[in-house]
């Protein structure tokens, strides 16, 4: 759902830690909330120039460690999902395994977030989060005054996902 979904990611800089995210998400989904046993199958994807920090400079220098206008998205490919509870309700978050695919700067590794999974006023709330390193994605961690941001960076996604129905 547009506006009320996120992917971000908090990083690590010598002069102070900074959090940078997108509320432009993109993505579709299939699986049965009642049965997730049955499997999980999607994508999420976020445009590189939607990931704001808050500081314009700080993003300008992202994006060119992106190399943005070559590698404008970052995608992710679910290959499975493993879930502590086969049903999601409004009562309990189901924990998630989430395996997949993550693509960034041209690059294209295996990835796995831990996750939950929860109903929330009909719609489905998923949240998940993992450490990666921006060298192994082919990206040269960013300098600022002339001090380097730290290569692990924690990246999230906090959705609301709504029926396409």
């Amino acid at each position: 759902m547009p506006g009320t979904s996120t992917v971000g990611f908090d990083a690590s800089h010598p002069l102070g830690d900074f959090s940078g995210a997108s509320e432009h998400p993109t993505g579709e989904f299939e699986g049965d909330a009642a049965d997730l046993k049955k499997g999980v199958k999607g994508w999420l994807a976020v445009a590189v120039k939607t990931i704001k920090t808050g500081d314009q400079a700080r993003d300008r220098d992202m994006w060119k460690a992106f190399e943005g206008e070559r590698f404008p998205d970052i995608r992710f490919e679910i290959e499975r999902v493993e879930t502590s509870f086969p049903t999601v309700t409004d009562q309990t978050d189901a924990l998630l395994t989430i395996h997949g695919r993550l693509a960034i700067h041209g690059v294209t590794r295996s990835m796995t977030f831990p996750g939950r999974i929860r109903l929330r006023d009909g719609k489905l709330w998923v949240r998940g989060e993992s450490r990666i390193k921006m060298s192994d994605f082919g990206i040269s961690p960013p300098r600022r005054l002339m001090l380097k941001v730290k290569d692990s960076v924690l990246v999230s996604f906090n959705l609301n996902l709504a029926s396409a129905e």
